[in-house]
């Protein structure tokens, strides 16, 4: 299930001080063999997709040989020659539209263009329902279908441009309208647009199904003339008597808005019965519609109000236009008004008399609501239909303000207005619209990379992970650029292609793929790095791995299907062997899966961003490192649910790597199933890659060792370390310095897989140790006890607060070693946390710091400390900043916090802090508000710890003084959504922030300089000296015994945003207070609410960034079969909260424009939670007072800047 991995947030970076952290801290029987049902498939997108109808209506008038120029004035072309530039952009592009992804039909005004002869846009009727051979009626947007429209925009034009014998040279849109209706209205057939498989002769082309969304696309550059096609009644949107029972009752103030002036038929009655009215009986069809979760979620009322007049109106949510509470078949209209004629110019009271300017809205693409929409809902103006003809009637009047009908049509059929008045325009018009209708069942974007922290105020290039079931678990990565304008901009260099696309063109023998040989030698060292490749006796895999593919060649009885060879070559994406799926046909001869792309789904896997080095060491040979691979290829690597790692180009989104792991290799063969599309989705290569520069040079890297040798020669390597997430167990290491040698070869293979210590979770990878003798049997035994501590890795890497291109997991540890630091993630044998080191250098040993137990007697599993349990990502702190971690925080699925001592340079004696005790453990309330507090709260991701800066007063009378409380203030929240049950938990989780009072010391070591935890002492009452040091303290269990005061927010009653409650005058954390208070807490309001997602520090400040998540929750029905009988989901939630981590009280400043009016101030409602999009959200600066949050859909949120601090630190004497 997708956890909705965090994004990598592009903070501004401006020069500003580094807090010292030491200066400041200083003052500062067996259990089953799954115990947690881990989720192997995403429940927000089981959902059956049901594949929108899209309806694309045309103006072929000769009006549109009119010229149209961008915005700087420059021609771009003619109307119509802009229109097939954008047409064509967008409806090729495989991004926004893969195929199959709609079904479409389309029309134009005039019949002008042909194909091969023949009028190719004729106007659709209801006959069109039973044609089986007119190329623009309703099919699949794929093949032939999607061959022929391009070949239509193409070939489109006007009288003028060739096509002699067009209808006519007018703007007959009423024709188009009316058209629109009656298909959708016909009698359902094989053929027609209410088939689930329209035009073929399977099962599914006699299946109609109602709860399929309509829509309707109508593009016109002036009012409508020609002929008045009338609906019945004539004025349908003005005579509320005949509505259809499905419309409900209410005030004239509520339906004014849908309602023009007007006698005669206009396009906005047309759009509104189209609408209004049910296009089908319940009976003809299958199942029902249900309204989007916008709507679901959607405020009780909404007022608006005009920026400019300060009108107000307030809507109901069934009448307020933005969202559509539709429950019966329905067209939703959306309209493009194309050039300055077709759009809203002034406005008009009840009679029809002109009463000024139309205040436009901020956004026209599309139109907005804070212009003069206002006084259109409340009656002050009202609608008008103006047309094209300047004498005849119907339209009548003047021809000045076309784009009325247009606007209030949009309104009526709930779609959306879209006033294009520059010829760049027209493309962004057709790709929202396209974006808009496939919102509710776009493939779900799992995680964004970003290309930079903007620091420079430079582009910053992202690259998105998508997943998509309903194409048999496609995935793919797409890239954009963020210009420091907040502008988003497709990347040119990918070609309008992502990188299944491009993966897709390749070769499957021209792919770089790699694995591990566990084949071991007779000191029991496996293989390793070896091409992913066919070949005989054990050269690239051993005889076991051989197996576990398949039947190995030449064996009696083998086939197509068991064939291990076979089953490779189709992980490599050779589709020799592949069936189809739909019909279902999987004979002997073609019995692996179909796929739809080689490249597999990408659901909890992070896509990280690699470019040239970028960390500060200021280590020997780290500069001349940096230098000589300045200008290295970037990458982006992902996990895939195909069985491996993909590393793509980043200019171009070509694959140049790939790797699977050997833990996958077990379950490689469930790829090739059948029955996979529809019901056996399993998780492979689901967890999150990171990458960090490493010395692996042999000897004493670090000058202040005494053993250090002034001709010590480094060797600086960039590493990749992966995890399979819920895939299965453990992690790999790959070298990836060098992107331009990468190669399958023998030789380079071995170079680049470091280490694999991958197992699989449901196949026997058990290796059988007996059957080893001598030092191969102790190597074997050895790694098998280790790995009795390696679980489930899922949580993401934790990024570095000051260069976000690099986790601060890989690192040089107090021993001068270089490692890479794990929690041991979930479900492993012991089901214990663990600490895991694994080292990167030398022998490359794993060094486990158990919570419970030893290291070589742990505890039986399934009860206390080791049941169900294991550790998240721990935050390292660098406490006297050397460049080397001294303590780790973590959390375990039992609510946890740990801490950990690594301040020693011999790693034998770093442990659990605390004398083997939490810092603190989380219980929450059994509901929201509950006194009690006695349920567990798993924590799942990593904490986020800064230096107390606060003061507190001691002592009394004369002897009262002020001092430093010192100390760590450590944040994290509760939650989890890892197993099939997660989603549906609606347990009250929390975000926390506790004190760790523990002071340092600086030591002497061999090494060098190091600091220890200081045990406490010195003079400390009635008044505290400088030598005063408390001792360390363990909080304990609940809020109670920790000292810690209650902070709560409350939604408003959209849910749109929330604000921070009155503190109570005891839970007040001030000078008054910290001596005897430990930090706070705030039970998230929201049912179902959690953190799944790292917080962060806003713009440098002590402001928390958090957000949180309501998972989605999905669906039981197949994921490759549309039905309307699906359970009902509910698509995530997610809020993002400003605190500050010292006190829990809202930002002092207003960060977050509630009311859209780019103001941060009291009309804002002192609001520091607001709900946002679903999925990866990045932050980039764009100005010296703003910060612009966007989203995967390229949806922005402004937000302040915090005025600028002073970051000096306080260079208070160790103790």
């Amino acid at each position: 299930m997708p956890r909705h991995t965090p994004s990598r947030f592009s903070l501004r970076t401006a020069p500003r001080f580094r807090k010292h952290l030491l200066a400041l801290a200083a003052g500062t029987a067996l259990a089953p063999a799954w115990a947690l049902d881990l989720a192997q498939s995403p429940p927000g997108t089981v959902v059956p997709y049901i594949r929108p109808n899209v309806i694309l209506s045309l103006d072929d008038s000769t009006s549109m040989d009119g010229g149209m120029d961008d915005a700087n004035g420059n021609y771009l072309g003619t109307r119509t020659q802009v229109l097939k530039k954008a047409l064509k952009e967008t409806f090729s592009d495989t991004n926004l539209l893969p195929d199959e992804k709609i079904r479409i039909a389309w029309q134009s005004m005039n019949n002008c263009t042909k194909l091969s002869g023949s009028k190719a846009g004729a106007k659709l009727t209801a006959a069109d329902a039973t044609n089986s051979t007119k190329i623009n009626v309703m099919r699949l947007y794929a093949g032939t279908h999607r061959e022929n429209f391009l070949k239509y925009v193409e070939a489109y034009g006007t009288k003028n441009s060739g096509w002699s014998d067009c209808g006519s040279t007018g703007t007959p849109t009423h024709d188009l309208m009316q058209a629109a209706d009656v298909y959708m209205r016909a009698n359902t057939h094989k053929n027609g647009p209410w088939s689930s498989n329209p035009g073929g002769s399977d099962s599914a082309s006699t299946e109609y199904l109602g709860c399929r969304k309509n829509f309707h696309i109508v593009l016109t550059d002036g009012g409508w003339n020609g002929t008045e096609r009338q609906t019945t009644p004539r004025n349908y949107d003005g005579d509320e008597t005949k509505w259809p029972s499905n419309i409900p009752t209410t005030t004239a103030s509520q339906r004014r808005l849908y309602q023009d002036i007007e006698s005669q038929t206009t396009l906005a009655d047309w759009a509104f019965y189209s609408w209004a009215k049910p296009l089908k009986s319940d009976s003809e069809l299958t199942g029902s519609i249900s309204p989007d979760n916008d709507y679901r979620s959607a405020p009780t009322t909404e007022t608006f109000e005009n920026r400019v007049t300060k009108a107000k109106a307030t809507l109901e949510k069934f009448w307020n236009p933005k969202f559509n509470p539709a429950t019966w078949p329905h067209l939703v209209t959306f309209t493009i008004g194309f050039s300055e004629d077709s759009v809203p110019h002034q406005n008009h009271n009840s009679s029809g008399t002109k009463i000024g300017d139309i205040v436009k809205p901020t956004s026209e693409l599309p139109y907005g609501f804070d212009g003069s929409f206002a006084e259109y809902a409340n009656g002050t103006y009202a609608w008008r239909a103006f047309g094209g003809n300047t004498s005849a009637y119907p339209p009548y009047g003047n021809t000045y303000d076309r784009g009325h009908d247009m606007w209030h049509a949009a309104i009526n059929g709930r779609g959306q207005f879209y006033a294009v008045e520059k010829g760049e325009d027209l493309k962004k018009a057709f790709q929202q619209i396209i974006g808009t209708i496939k919102t509710a069942t776009d493939p779900d974007m799992t995680s964004t990379a970003t290309s930079g922290s903007n620091s420079t105020r430079l582009d910053v290039g992202s690259y998105t992970g998508n997943y998509e079931p309903k194409n048999y678990w496609k995935g793919f990565v797409t890239a954009k650029t963020q210009k420091k304008d907040g502008t988003t901009v497709e990347n040119p260099a990918w070609g309008g292609k992502n990188t299944a696309d491009k993966l897709d063109a390749m070769a499957a023998s021209a792919r770089k793929i790699l694995t591990w040989n566990d084949k071991r030698d007779n000191t029991g060292k496996e293989i390793g790095g070896t091409p992913f490749k066919w070949a005989s006796g054990e050269t690239n895999l051993s005889t076991a791995q051989q197996k576990q593919l398949g039947v190995i060649p030449g064996t009696a009885g083998i086939t197509i299907a068991t064939n291990a060879q076979n089953r490779l070559n189709y992980i490599r994406g050779d589709s020799t062997y592949e069936g189809t799926e739909s019909p279902a046909n999987y004979p002997a001869t073609k019995p692996f899966r179909q796929r739809k792309s080689k490249q597999g789904d990408i659901i909890n896997s992070v896509v990280w961003y690699t470019g040239a080095p970028s960390s500060d060491y200021n280590l020997k040979g780290y500069s001349s490192f940096v230098s000589s691979k300045r200008s290295r290829k970037a990458m982006i690597y992902v996990g895939g649910n195909d069985g491996m790692l993909h590393g793509f180009a980043a200019d171009d989104g070509s694959e140049k790597i790939a790797y699977v792991p050997k833990g996958i290799i077990p379950r490689l063969y469930r790829l090739t199933e059948a029955t996979y599309n529809a019901k056996g989705h399993r998780n492979f290569v689901d967890g999150s890659p990171m990458t960090g520069d490493v010395d692996m040079g042999i000897g004493v890297q670090d000058p202040e060792d005494p053993d250090y040798n002034p001709n010590y020669t480094s060797s600086w390597r960039t590493l990749l370390v992966g995890t399979l997430g819920t895939g299965g167990r453990g992690y790999f290491v790959l070298d990836v310095t060098n992107p331009e040698t990468f190669d399958d070869t023998a030789a380079i293979a071995k170079q680049m897989v470091v280490l694999d210590r991958t197992r699989s979770v449901e196949d026997n990878d058990t290796p059988d140790c007996s059957v080893l003798t001598g030092t191969a049997k102790t190597s074997c035994e050895k790694a098998l006890t280790e790995d009795k501590d390696v679980g489930h890795i899922t949580a993401t890497p934790v990024l570095d607060d000051v260069n976000p291109m690099q986790s601060t997991q890989i690192t040089r540890m107090n021993n001068n070693r270089w490692a890479v630091v794990f929690g041991n993630g979930y479900n492993s044998d012991n089901q214990r946390p663990v600490l895991l080191v694994q080292y990167l250098d030398n022998n490359k040993e794993l060094l486990r710091i158990p919570v419970v137990g030893t290291v070589n007697a742990p505890p039986t599993p399934g009860a206390g400390l080791a049941k169900d349990n294991g550790l998240s990502a721990p935050r390292l702190m660098d406490i006297n900043s050397d460049g080397r971690p001294d303590i780790a925080y973590a959390g375990d699925n039992q609510g946890n916090l740990w801490k950990f001592d690594l301040t020693n340079i011999d790693d034998q004696q770093w442990k659990v802090a605390f004398n083997g005790k939490p810092l603190f453990t989380a219980l929450g309330p059994i509901a929201l508000n509950a006194t009690t507090r006695t349920v567990p709260q798993p924590i799942t991701v990593a904490p986020t710890a800064v230096p107390n800066d606060r003061k507190m007063e001691v002592g009394s009378g004369t002897s009262k003084t002020t001092v430093d409380v010192g100390g760590m203030m450590v944040s994290f929240g509760t939650g989890r959504n890892v197993t099939t049950q997660d989603p549906s938990d609606i347990n009250v989780q929390s975000l926390y922030s506790v004190l760790d009072n523990t002071r340092y010391r600086t030591v002497n070591t061999s090494k060098g300089k190091r600091i220890e935890v200081h045990p406490g002492g010195g003079t400390c009452t009635p008044i505290p000296q400088p030598n005063c040091a408390p001792a360390p303290q363990a909080l304990g269990t609940g809020v109670v015994n920790a000292k810690l005061v209650k902070r709560s927010v409350t939604d408003s009653s959209s849910g749109e945003y929330g604000t921070m409650d009155t503190i109570a005058s005891s839970d007040v954390l001030d000078e008054t207070t910290w001596n005897s208070k430990n930090g706070w807490y705030m039970d998230f309001p929201a049912i179902g609410e959690r953190l799944l997602k790292n917080t962060g520090l806003y713009d440098n400040s002590n402001i928390l960034m958090v957000f949180s998540q309501i998972p989605a929750k999905g669906s039981d029905k197949e994921s490759n079969k549309e039905s309307c009988d699906a359970v009902s989901p509910d698509e995530e939630r997610q809020f993002m909260t400003m605190v500050n981590i010292m006190d829990g009280e809202k930002p002092s400043v207003q960060i977050m424009d509630i009311n859209g009016d780019s103001l941060f101030d009291a009309l804002d409602n002192n609001a520091n939670r607001m709900k946002v999009s679903k999925g990866s959200n990045m932050l980039i600066s764009t100005g010296k007072d703003t910060n612009t949050l966007i989203d995967n859909n390229d949806k922005k949120k402004v937000l302040a800047r915090l005025p600028e601090q002073s970051m000096r630190p306080s260079w208070r004497q160790l103790k």
